[in-house]
């Protein structure tokens, strides 16, 4: 009985984990102090390799601005597992960000082709640039709600789970939304005082 209710307690905690994704929460210093790479850029493609078992997701920009880390040549291309192969396997990651062509990015990138979402706590690290009703550039999450303020803990446990919960009520806040120019004027100080 013990052991039947054992494997039961494990097929309920697997299928919590096939909807959601945990993590830990990150504030703006660690998102600027654990990435290999930050890059502001434009999304031009999205490639799913047919013959990647499993199935990835290739997501390319141009027109970048390489804010930390070495970029060779004029694009830069992140692989992140998910996506659909020849076979038609599909995988999708809960939490992971999700690229439209078009969208302008800042991400903060770590261990690309080695990480299965490679980007600084999933989703945490992703922020999309877009324009306001001024035509001034500002900053939103990877979800599209304006960013108010810069990231910082708001969970008692230090885990926040893809989109949900107080880290996301918190980059929700009433107010001006951080401009572009603030948020990477805040990643070179950032990096400054690390130094």
């Amino acid at each position: 009985m013990r052991t039947g209710l054992l494997t039961l307690g494990f097929i309920v905690s697997l299928l919590g984990l096939a909807r959601a994704t945990t993590v830990l929460e990150k504030d703006f210093a660690e998102l600027v102090h654990e990435a290999d790479t930050i890059v502001v850029g434009t999304v031009t493609a999205l490639e799913h390799p047919t013959d990647q078992h499993p199935p990835v997701t290739l997501v390319t920009f141009t027109d970048l601005d390489v804010l930390k880390g070495t970029v060779e040549g004029d694009e830069f291309t992140v692989q992140m597992l998910g996506g659909t192969n020849a076979e038609g396997m599909t995988l999708r990651i809960a939490g992971a960000p999700k690229f439209h062509l078009g969208n302008r990015m800042v991400v903060f990138v770590v261990g690309n082709e080695t990480q299965a979402v490679p980007f600084v706590g999933i989703w945490q690290g992703v922020y999309r640039v877009v324009r306001d009703a001024t035509g001034q550039e500002t900053v939103t999450t990877h979800t599209g709600q304006p960013l108010t303020a810069l990231p910082q803990r708001q969970s008692a446990d230090g885990l926040v789970y893809d989109g949900h919960g107080p880290y996301f009520q918190s980059q929700a806040q009433t107010g001006p939304a951080v401009t572009l120019e603030r948020f990477l004027g805040a990643i070179e100080e950032e990096m400054q005082d690390a130094q």
